[in-house]
């Protein structure tokens, strides 16, 4: 018997399931024409807001830590002196791989903020407003920024350029940097409405940070060969004496390498180039994506909204 009851209860509870689907579907299929209106609209509405849009171009560089290459007298002595030389306050340099920090360098603000600031960074972010590419040539907004100065609002009276700080924050939404775990490699990408911009963007944060990496090699050689000389001349003991010009002799080539090696902390691989097809919007993509949610949200309304015309019609009549 109560077998019998279960089945019956869980029958009548799909049963009711089936109803209720039914019902919405009847409701849906009722308003079928304002429904259709609505979404045309949403649908229209997404498309125009796609296509004010700016197109985006995406240039990068393929590049190889020049770290992970480099062996040679140094990592040699690394693991012969390692101990005196870091008592002493020596880098070896030995086998440790910086690229982790090179690429933590470059999103630092201690080098973004020089790289803002040489590299007209805040008019490109702020005041570029449209790409020609018939002629090449990128629009400013002269709204915020004309004959080469930045505008003061009229009401508040104060500037429209851009703090160091909101610069740096929109210039990092823009940057990419991924390094392959497999292979090593870096990529870094710059996505700007001007390609050009974004070509020139890549190259010179691969200039400089070589260059701020090879200029902090040479000063930290020059101190250590400082240092090493100093020691020399006070000791006696012929075997540390060895020591002292072997490391000496080390310290020196390395220091010379990094003179001439222009790419210190990476090698190109593969150059930024100025892209001719846009990396984004992906206007389908947005039109797809809102024709859905425009029709589902439109649908949950219409529901919301019979059903709480019905409850109240309900309750008018209790």
């Amino acid at each position: 018997m109560a077998q019998n009851l279960n089945q019956f209860s869980t029958q009548n509870s799909e049963n009711t399931n089936a109803l209720d689907l039914i019902e919405l579907w009847l409701i849906l299929w009722n308003k079928k024409w304002l429904i259709i209106a609505l979404s045309f609209l949403c649908c229209a509405s997404v498309l125009a807001f796609s296509l004010t849009l700016p197109n985006m171009y995406k240039s990068s560089v393929l590049l190889s830590p020049q770290k992970q290459q480099e062996g040679g007298g140094l990592s040699a002595l690394a693991g012969e002196f390692g101990g005196l030389a870091s008592v002493a306050g020596i880098n070896l340099g030995g086998s440790s791989d910086e690229t982790g920090v090179y690429l933590e360098v470059i999103k630092s603000k201690d080098f973004l903020y020089e790289f803002i600031e040489n590299n007209n960074v805040k008019v490109n972010l702020f005041a570029a407003k449209k790409w020609d590419k018939d002629s090449e040539t990128l629009e400013l907004d002269d709204s915020v920024y004309k004959n080469g100065q930045w505008l003061v609002d009229e009401k508040t009276q104060e500037t429209f350029e851009p703090t160091l700080y909101e610069a740096y924050e929109r210039f990092l939404k823009s940057l990419t940097i991924e390094q392959d775990k497999v292979t090593g490699l870096v990529e870094i990408s710059f996505e700007h409405i001007d390609p050009r911009v974004s070509k020139m963007y890549v190259e010179n944060i691969v200039t400089l940070i070589n260059k701020s990496v090879r200029e902090r090699e040479i000063a930290e050689n020059k101190e250590s060969i400082k240092y090493l000389n100093e020691e020399l001349t006070n000791t006696n003991i012929a075997e540390m004496q060895n020591v002292f010009y072997t490391i000496i002799e080390e310290q020196t080539k390395a220091m010379l390498l990094a003179k001439v090696r222009k790419e210190f902390a990476f090698k190109v691989i593969e150059s930024p180039i100025i892209e001719e097809q846009k990396s984004s919007p992906n206007r389908a993509v947005i039109c797809i994506l809102g024709a859905a949610f425009s029709v589902f949200f439109i649908c949950i309304m219409v529901l919301l909204v019979h059903f709480i015309r019905d409850n109240k019609a309900t309750n008018a009549r209790a």
